[in-house]
């Protein structure tokens, strides 16, 4: 080293592989990836599988993914050479760096599938969720769907009433 003052930064690097993949499939995967990080002059940190989870759409024809954080020190001049060689490696899905926000490093992360908002799954889980009614929507909020009036009548009383409120409110 020639040294100068020492510019490298931490990084964040959060990635998908298929789960076509096994385990220790995976677990190569992980060390090639780190093994690239090293070789352009980067230090690993850490390197930490999150788990299998259900993607929130296609991509390559794959449904699910294990998803990888890795966080490494590094100078700023090879994250363009790392981030085209990551986009070339075919077991890698999708992944995203980032320079690592400020007490990262002490953080753990818990993965939580995705539930579509419009699906019927999501629906039960909005309604399961204890309600804090707002001081604005203090008129009608049913506990379960199947209590919510299908009368065309009824709808339109309590959204004269919410607007009545709200033109009130503003004048």
């Amino acid at each position: 080293m020639d040294g100068g003052p020492d510019t490298s930064m931490m990084y964040e690097l959060f990635y998908l592989v298929p789960t076509q993949y096994t385990d220790a499939e995976v677990t190569g995967i992980m060390e090639k990836v780190s093994a690239m990080i090293a070789k352009a002059g980067g230090e690993v940190t850490r390197n930490e599988s999150l788990g299998r989870l259900k993607l929130a759409y296609p991509i390559k024809r794959s449904r699910h993914g294990v998803y990888v954080l890795i966080q490494f020190k590094a100078e700023p001049s090879i994250v363009n050479p790392l981030d085209r060689q990551l986009r070339l490696t075919e077991e890698i899905l999708r992944h995203t760096l980032v320079v690592m926000p400020k007490g990262a490093d002490k953080k753990s992360y818990t993965l939580m599938a995705y539930v579509a908002p419009l699906s019927e799954e999501g629906r039960r889980e909005e309604i399961s969720r204890p309600s804090r009614p707002s001081e604005k929507s203090s008129a009608f909020i049913p506990a379960k769907i199947e209590e919510m009036p299908m009368d065309v009548e009824t709808i339109n009383k309590k959204l004269d009433e919410i607007l009545g409120e709200d033109l009130s409110k503003q004048a």
